[in-house]
């Protein structure tokens, strides 16, 4: 027989911890002596490794006092096959839920580096994205692109992904925003412009015919809300003044270079 002190030592599960399971119900002991102290036999050492061990597995107190109550070895089973398949369909849940998560965190966290602050109705906006079912995008993608140009698309980065292309995106992207009122001729303009058209080479495999589709149709309407994230109207005419300035210049120089 062993005393609630050395029953604990030999777990290592406290006294307070065996007194609660008393008190539940789930780990009574052998004998209680007349002094209230209380004694537990192998019987008991057992049940509690046992106890220990579906605690691992995840289950609550309340469901290990409901498992170990069954004496039918066929009750039994169904039970524990019934409690297992909750057990697993819940750590699924909880998984779902914090992929979830994580993905708007990193939104968050490229939204941040983009702005400089996150809104709350950002955060909301995320979550939106983020639980669109997927073939409401690919119906999007069918409607508008060849399936080579769908393969190019989803290959590009997003804000949910840990993606290092996607910070790349985000620090380009608040540089934009800063300087909107810049003249596209400037020499920030010139290194913005330069940085935005090797993204879009590189992101669009070259295919500039992709590059101007897409752009086209992420475009804001007049007066609609942005289409992709940081992409508003004005941050986007932006980026079309210098790139145009940027392409006419490369022209000029392939011109000037010809004949010369």
């Amino acid at each position: 027989m062993y005393s609630i002190g050395q029953l604990s030592k030999k777990t290592h599960i406290s006294i307070r911890t065996l007194r609660y399971y008393d008190e539940l119900g789930l780990l009574k002991p052998a004998k209680v002596a007349e002094s209230g102290y209380r004694y537990y036999s192998n019987e008991e050492l057992q049940l509690l490794r046992h106890i220990t061990a579906l605690k691992e597995l995840g289950f609550t107190l309340a469901t290990i006092k409901s498992m170990l109550s069954k004496p039918e070895q066929r009750s039994r089973e169904a039970q524990w096959k019934s409690f297992l398949d909750f057990e697993l369909a819940a750590i699924a849940e909880e998984r779902r839920r914090l992929d979830e998560m994580e993905k708007l965190l990193q939104t968050a966290r490229y939204a941040l580096e983009m702005n400089g602050d996150i809104a709350p109705d950002d955060i909301f906006l995320f979550i939106r994205a983020l639980r669109t079912p997927p073939g409401q995008r690919d119906s999007f993608f069918a409607r508008h692109f060849t399936a080579r140009e769908i393969q190019i698309l989803q290959r590009l980065p997003d804000l949910s992904s840990e993606d290092p292309r996607t910070m790349r995106w985000a620090q380009l992207m608040r540089a934009a925003k800063a300087h909107t009122q810049e003249p596209p001729d400037s020499a920030i303009s010139r290194e913005l412009a330069e940085q935005f058209m090797e993204i879009a080479m590189e992101w669009f495999e070259g295919d500039e015919q992709l590059i101007e589709k897409y752009w086209t149709l992420i475009r804001p309407e007049a007066g609609g809300e942005t289409k992709v994230y940081g992409l508003d109207a004005d941050v986007m005419a932006y980026i079309d003044r210098i790139v145009d300035a940027y392409l006419q210049r490369s022209e000029e120089e392939v011109r000037d270079g010809e004949e010369g």
